[in-house]
């Protein structure tokens, strides 16, 4: 009796605690709209989905804490939005939602004032949120003074760290680009303001470049070497792919890339060469000699869970690479790779799945529906998720035919 009435006392305690969380609204997104207009509050939503990590758990670890739910509550109104169902495609949609968790801070009119994308500890929510509250602090503010001409490297920093938060990459990477041309590079030799420089898409062989590979020990001692190495890989990257859709000759590809190696090797280095070649042959639209390297590469995964979604992304490229467009081998070759999965049975969903995509591609809308319906089937018993997009996506495309 002891033991169930501590139990007990448990339970309560622990529901108490995770009680005290953020407190989130189940209606519609113009249900808390009005619901924020009448309690002078701004909205706050959690935009998920059910499989996204870093979601889940946030709603495990940091929504149920204590002070965030105090603050939260108290300036919000909350909302939860399942980002793949109902109404939440198309707010997601609406507000341009690229990856999640996407953490969205509106006015009650539907604007947006503020955005975090990322999972966040307790105190990096309450910071962001605090921020979102501050009108001089909210992303949109900062946008609206840096566009008015504001051009304070502090207020810069500032925006650049705004835009990183919302995983803004390409205006993040311009805003940076600007500042760094505005000040000599020496000005970002330190911990503070390097991450201005990894932004900045540094060009290989530029002035900036060269200053970064030539002071590699001084960075090194001063800088995060993660952010260092971006600056060199991904300049060599760039410069790599370029020369792998503009040379003529794998040779002349080849030599470029021994002659980058000469300033850095990535740890990612084979499967960077392995790109590279793909690319090269697809630039030169000799699609067997990519097919051929493709499945040889498939191959050594054989008798593994992955070597069916390896086949199944050989033929999707096919499908969604539009440098495949009004080319029939190419094609065949993949019809060919999913009737093969399907006449394994541990490659009937992802086979069928494959099918249904490359028929749609070829305008067969019979073998298209065909496909899909033993793949919706398949999935279904399987517990696969077929009210995701990607799959509504497909049977739209399939009925339009």
């Amino acid at each position: 009796m002891k033991k169930i009435a501590i139990l007990v006392l448990f339970n309560l305690i622990t529901f108490t605690v995770f009680s005290q969380g953020v407190d989130f609204e189940h209606g519609t997104l113009q249900e808390t709209l009005d619901k924020a207009k009448k309690e002078n509050k701004l909205v706050f939503i959690d935009c998920y989905t059910t499989w996204c990590g870093p979601c889940k758990w946030m709603s495990k670890e940091t929504f149920p804490q204590k002070e965030v739910g105090d603050y939260f509550n108290e300036q919000f109104v909350n909302l939860k939005l399942d980002c793949e169902k109902g109404e939440g495609i198309a707010i997601a949609k609406k507000y341009d939602v690229q990856a999640y968790p996407t953490l969205l801070f509106l006015d009650t009119n539907g604007d947006v004032l503020h955005t975090m994308v990322g999972g966040k500890a307790a105190a990096d929510l309450l910071e962001g949120a605090k921020n979102a509250v501050d009108p001089n602090k909210r992303s949109s503010n900062i946008a609206e003074k840096y566009n008015k001409g504001e051009r304070d490297v502090d207020f810069v920093l500032s925006y650049i760290k705004s835009l990183d938060e919302a995983y803004n990459r390409e205006k993040s990477a311009e805003v940076s680009k600007e500042l760094l041309a505005s000040l000599p590079i020496e000005k970002f030799a330190n911990k503070d303001m390097f991450n201005v420089v990894a932004n900045a898409n540094v060009a290989y062989g530029s002035k900036d470049y060269k200053y970064v590979l030539q002071h590699k020990e001084q960075l090194l001692a001063k800088v995060d070497s993660t952010q260092y190495f971006s600056v060199l890989n991904g300049a060599i990257a760039r410069h790599l792919n370029k020369t792998a859709s503009t040379c003529t000759s794998i040779e002349e590809l080849n030599a470029e890339i021994e002659l980058c190696k000469k300033d850095n090797v990535s740890k990612y280095q084979n499967d960077l060469e392995k790109r590279l070649v793909y690319s090269f042959y697809l630039s030169q639209k000799e699609f067997d000699k990519w097919f051929d390297l493709k499945l040889e590469e498939a191959e050594t995964l054989k008798g593994e869970p992955s070597y069916m979604y390896k086949l199944h992304g050989i033929g999707n490229e096919v499908y969604a690479n539009p440098k495949f467009n009004g080319f029939k081998e190419p094609l065949d070759r993949a019809l060919q790779l999913g009737h093969t999965m399907i006449a394994d049975n541990d490659g009937l969903i992802m086979g069928n799945l494959l099918l249904s995509k490359l028929y749609l591609k070829a305008g067969n809308k019979e073998k298209a529906l065909k496909h899909f319906n033993i793949f919706f089937e398949t999935n279904e018993k399987a517990g696969g998720l077929n009210d995701h997009p990607s799959v509504t996506s497909i049977k739209n495309g399939i009925d339009n035919l």
